[in-house]
């Protein structure tokens, strides 16, 4: 499960070294006057993961539109976190430890205590704000930073350049996020987790890295939903809905002209229910490069 909220926040690699050029997970879908790239993202990265490979680049500049999940650069970020944090508040009156069972709330709080943080501040938040901040604390612990995420390196590149267009809204993506099918749940499994991030997460970046799609498929769908049948409802949310949200804004570009370059994040890509499977079943032709 925590695999599953890396790859939500970054799907970020473990604490490994590379100088760029690797092969990541591309695919190319043309349909009459349209052409599509899909690449698979991640959003906070090491300052090595640079420069991309050349044909990804190349791809980039051939293309009429950059497409992202939610535009979050420039004037959007500063905006994009305060709406995060607005409605990461719990109603006036109410605490987190009131949201979580007695057993969970004590291995939250002794794990917040022991990071040196003040508990007071965490009491007021939703559990979902929760177990992203401090899963993103753990991530920039060890150097990965936001700025250096595929799409925010693409989105510099476009701004002022490229059309830019999203897939989805900022405010869809929050509410996702905060509102996590099993609070208990997740809570846990993140506090299991959290100190040995580069365990769970290094086949995981290794698949990610040879552009391996049945790998991050089996690693990060498959063999957690055998696991836990209980992320079910989750699965569905966070992958599946929007999966097919998507395809149906990808299609409407394949129906029409012109070149996309789309960066989406990479455990959307793959699987039965994945966007490259979707795109396979409604007749199009995705070409891996």
């Amino acid at each position: 499960m925590y695999r599953v909220l890396i790859l939500l926040l970054c799907f970020g690699p473990c604490q490994l070294s590379w100088g760029g050029g690797e092969r990541l997970p591309i695919w190319n879908v043309s349909a009459g006057d349209a052409d599509v790239v899909l690449l698979g993202s991640v959003h906070m990265a090491f300052d090595d993961i640079y420069p991309l490979r050349q044909e990804i680049e190349d791809a980039y500049a051939a293309a009429d539109h950059l497409v992202v999940e939610v535009d979050i650069g420039g004037a959007n970020t500063l905006a994009i976190q305060q709406s995060m944090f607005q409605r990461g508040l719990l109603p006036e009156g109410e605490l987190l430890s009131e949201q979580l069972s007695e057993p969970v709330w004590q291995a939250l709080e002794k794990y917040i205590r022991s990071r040196g943080l003040p508990i007071e501040g965490f009491q007021v938040l939703r559990p979902g704000l929760v177990v992203l901040t401090l899963t993103t604390m753990r991530l920039m612990e060890m150097g990965m930073d936001p700025e250096l995420g595929i799409d925010q390196h693409f989105l510099k590149a476009a701004r002022g350049n490229k059309p830019i267009l999203e897939l989805e809204t900022a405010q869809q993506q929050i509410d996702l996020l905060l509102n996590f099918p099993d609070a208990n749940l997740v809570v846990e499994q993140t506090l299991g987790q959290l100190d040995s991030i580069d365990l769970y997460m290094r086949p995981i970046y290794e698949a990610w890295k040879a552009g391996d799609a049945s790998t991050l498929n089996r690693l990060l769908l498959e063999d957690e939903l055998a696991r836990e049948p209980r992320y079910e409802a989750f699965y569905e949310a966070m992958f599946d809905n929007r999966n097919y949200a998507m395809v149906d804004k990808i299609a409407e570009y394949l129906a029409g002209s012109g070149r996309y370059f789309i960066v989406v994040g990479a455990g959307h890509l793959v699987g039965e229910k994945g966007i490259i499977a979707l795109l396979e079943k409604r007749g199009f032709s995705a070409r891996q490069l």
